[in-house]
């Protein structure tokens, strides 16, 4: 076992997505290759502050990106209860990141996941949270399609 901690795959998330973008095979295969050693909650904490953690979003998509397929690729457990790692991503989430949604269905089963996300849209009064929680819902429910076409 290696000794990342979440500070260190946040800092390797963000040096790889910086200087190569996300769609770098040979630095996404070194990631998952180094988190596959390190402690499972870490590296869950670490890849998910990209959605959550303000401090973060420079360069959004791309470090959003390659932490979402990181973690989709890996599908490290879930540290925490999906309703709960929703209301946490879904402030500063971009919307073309189809990964984030995907892990969840992944992990937690796509018709629950699907069910969650149809039952909170209607109770979501801020227009910006509205379109996250209905973005998410979109790329969840094309979970099954995108495993298809791999």
């Amino acid at each position: 076992m290696n000794s990342w901690d979440r500070l260190k795959v946040i800092e390797k998330v963000s040096l790889a997505a910086d200087k190569h973008g996300a769609s770098n095979p040979q630095q996404q295969k070194q990631l998952i290759f180094s988190c596959t050693d390190a402690p499972e909650r870490e590296v869950y904490f670490g890849l998910l502050s990209f959605f959550y953690d303000e401090q973060l979003q420079a360069n959004h998509y791309e470090r959003q990106k390659l932490a979402g397929a990181t973690l989709l690729s890996l599908a490290t457990p879930s540290v925490l209860a999906l309703d709960a790692s929703i209301y946490a991503s879904a402030q500063y989430w971009n919307l073309s990141v189809e990964e984030l949604p995907w892990y969840w269905c992944k992990v937690f089963g796509q018709d629950k996941v699907v069910a969650f996300l149809g039952g909170l849209v209607g109770s979501c009064s801020e227009a910006k949270l509205k379109r996250s929680i209905e973005t998410m819902l979109f790329w969840s429910r094309r979970y099954e399609e995108s495993r298809s076409q791999v």
